[in-house]
């Protein structure tokens, strides 16, 4: 069994990824804000329940706990193109950037503590 500091610090890494590539997209178009709409929340939602369920051992095999995770974050994207496009609120790259050196932070930490249980 995974345990629980490797699943919340792979959602951790996850949402420190997809922050890094919506701050480096905002950079590369010129954007001075990123407006945070309900799509971009359900696919950093998404990313986190990936995250927290991925596998790079090829030894353990797949559960129907993973397919169910996959299937909820394949929903949960679907469900951001159908929610309407209001602008919850609008942040800089920089806080992106910032947030996600936290969101590493933490994954890193967790991870790291759960170094010498596997």
């Amino acid at each position: 069994m995974v345990p629980v500091q490797l699943r919340v610090g792979g959602a951790f890494l996850g949402v420190a990824l997809v922050l890094v590539l919506y701050a480096v997209m905002a950079l590369l178009r010129g954007d001075a804000a990123l407006p945070v709409t309900p799509q971009v929340l359900s696919v950093i939602a998404a990313v986190a329940i990936v995250g927290a369920f991925a596998t790079y051992n090829t030894k353990q095999e797949g559960s129907r706990t993973q397919v169910g995770a996959l299937l909820a974050a394949v929903v949960l994207i679907g469900l951001g193109f159908i929610a309407p496009d209001t602008e919850l609120m609008a942040t800089t790259p920089f806080w992106l950037i910032g947030w996600a050196l936290a969101a590493g932070l933490c994954a890193v930490v967790l991870r790291r503590s759960a170094a010498g249980r596997v």
